[in-house]
């Protein structure tokens, strides 16, 4: 069989969701099926993929705009028949010049995150509207993580059809190989919350909640412009005995074991990765209604093992009536809690039979 030329571009290694999961794509890839190229607009970031040199193009340029001749270049001569982006920028720059370029390629955009309310609180507004409105219905497949991103983008005009709903890859066997399970100090229940610190997560909003709760340890691990706002906020609430900022740790997994409950305040997310992985290992997640997609894992998780909350209020009421885990003084690993799932194999799988139908 004739091999399919890919290209799957990313615009770094940043540690987030989107380019974690298109990072297990990548290596999973079936390459009896596929030749593949990942095209980085730089390779800043902590991630690294384990994949031959040889699939990997760097173009080195720090901003994507500065980078789209090159881009176009680098994939005038790799000559894909499937090219794959996952982030809005990228993704409708490129449909915009497909009609110039690359007519003849297929091409899949991967949606990382709700879109609507990421084009409301996009700084460029109006114009990622209209980009969105008539560039995206032009992609051959449009990769959605939830019932509710598929809705969205129905009413936003994207052909049903095109439309193919895949929940994100968890490589469980490599998330639960822990050596070493961390504890936060201090008193009474531990929270961990793992994310960059930026409006869209929400962390100005749970951190006024701990004020009134006594015998509670929020630990963050995450960097991000806010974090100055944050420490300010705590100071403000009088809570920094109760909050500890720990910056970005690439394998927060030591913590999610030894916490009582992950919570993530987002207003809006796609699929987050670090709630699927955090009931993979085997601890209870507690969210907004706001992150639509969970609704999708509720029945895949056991009763009281994933909280969704309306608004603050009912999250402060949850958080004050939480006991810590009943193994606390012997830590170990809990087992999973989340019934069902993609591996990165079967997402691959599942990816190429959706090349197939094309």
């Amino acid at each position: 069989m004739k091999k399919i030329p890919i290209v799957i571009i990313l615009p770094s290694l940043a540690g987030g969701g989107a380019e974690r999961v298109i990072i297990n794509l990548v290596e999973n890839l079936d390459r009896k099926y596929f030749n593949v190229s990942l095209i980085l607009i730089n390779s800043v970031g902590p991630l690294s993929p384990n994949i031959p040199n040889s699939e990997i193009i760097n173009l080195n340029i720090n901003k994507f705009r500065n980078s789209i001749p090159v881009l176009l270049k680098k994939i005038y001569l790799t000559k894909p028949k499937v090219i794959l982006s996952t982030f809005p920028h990228i993704t409708l720059s490129l449909l915009f010049l497909r009609p110039f370029f690359f007519k003849n390629c297929v091409f899949i955009s991967r949606e990382p995150n709700m879109v609507s309310p990421s084009l409301d609180n996009s700084s460029f507004s109006k114009i990622l509207k209209v980009m969105h409105k008539y560039l995206l219905p032009k992609a051959d497949r449009v990769i959605v993580t939830s019932n509710a991103m598929q809705k969205d983008l129905i009413n936003r005009g994207v052909c049903k059809s095109k439309l193919v709903l895949i929940h994100n890859p968890i490589d469980s066997l490599k998330l639960r190989n822990i050596n070493n399970i961390i504890r936060s100090p201090g008193k009474g229940l531990r929270l961990i919350s793992v994310g960059r610190l930026v409006k869209q997560k929400g962390y100005d909003r749970l951190l006024p909640l701990l004020k009134d709760i006594k015998n509670i340890q929020l630990t963050i691990l995450g960097t991000g412009p806010e974090l100055n706002n944050l420490i300010n906020l705590t100071k403000l609430n009088n809570i920094e005995d109760k909050v500890s900022f720990l910056g970005y740790i690439k394998n927060p997994s030591s913590y999610i074991v030894g916490s009582d409950y992950f919570i993530l305040p987002s207003r809006w997310e796609g699929l987050p990765n670090a709630a699927l992985e955090s009931l993979v290992l085997g601890t209870p997640v507690i969210s907004f209604l706001d992150v639509v997609a969970l609704k999708d894992i509720v029945p895949l998780v056991p009763k009281g093992k994933l909280f969704l909350c309306s608004n603050e209020l009912s999250m402060k009421k949850l958080l004050n009536s939480l006991k810590i885990r009943k193994n606390s003084k012997k830590l170990k690993i809990n087992n999973e809690l989340l019934i069902k799932y993609n591996t990165p194999k079967q997402y691959a799988k599942i990816f190429l039979d959706m090349i197939k139908g094309i």
